[in-house]
């Protein structure tokens, strides 16, 4: 289940519970994902600054985070319209991972769906696909371009759905810094705010 609420993970090693202090082994991003963890390599008489000093605890870490990543991957290739419906919850966990875990990164690529203002979800390569003609700056980067507040934005945005643009909405807290960090990480691509020149 995916609801978001802080501290609610569960630590398990072999089905006996450990604990629900999980604020060091699990990577930051992943907080805000309930659920049950199992990991065999944790010791039962674990306490909070062994666990801090622990070699384990990052291999749990990355293993946690390649997990979750291999499962969004799964549910996205086979139940996409599921993502979608839950991508508002979703969509601030991926983020973050993305901007502060390369490895998360490199999965969440394929995953990371952006709703249009049309209510139409594209990942990166089908936003590019669509907006390849179109949607080129002079220096030959693909313009992404979004609303932070589309209903103050609107007069922009039919504009733009003139012209045959295709905006997406990036309109949580989690955004501006999201736009910041793929500009950087993602290659050939440009972020233009709706309203701006």
């Amino acid at each position: 289940s995916y609801e978001i609420q802080k501290d609610k993970i569960q630590l398990y090693c072999n089905q006996v519970f450990v604990t629900d202090e999980v604020k060091d082994i699990v990577p930051e991003f992943l907080m805000l994902l309930q659920g049950v963890i199992d990991s065999p390599d944790i010791p039962l008489n674990v306490s909070r600054s062994y666990l801090q000093g622990d070699p384990n605890v990052k291999k749990i870490n990355a293993h946690i985070t390649k997990k979750v990543a291999d499962k969004l991957d799964e549910i996205f290739r086979t139940d996409r319209s599921s993502l979608e419906e839950k991508w508002e919850s979703l969509g601030l966990f991926v983020k973050y991972g993305m901007m502060t875990d390369d490895k998360f990164l490199e999965k969440a690529n394929k995953f990371l769906v952006m709703e249009d203002t049309a209510g139409k979800f594209h990942t990166l390569e089908e936003y590019k696909t669509v907006t390849e003609t179109l949607q080129k700056n002079k220096d030959g980067k693909q313009v992404i371009l979004y609303a932070t507040n589309p209903v103050q934005q609107d007069a922009y945005i039919q504009a733009c759905a003139a012209k045959g643009y295709i905006v997406v909405k990036l309109e949580t807290l989690v955004d501006a810094a999201f736009i910041n960090n793929m500009e950087m990480k993602w290659e050939g691509v440009h972020f233009v705010r709706v309203d701006s020149d």
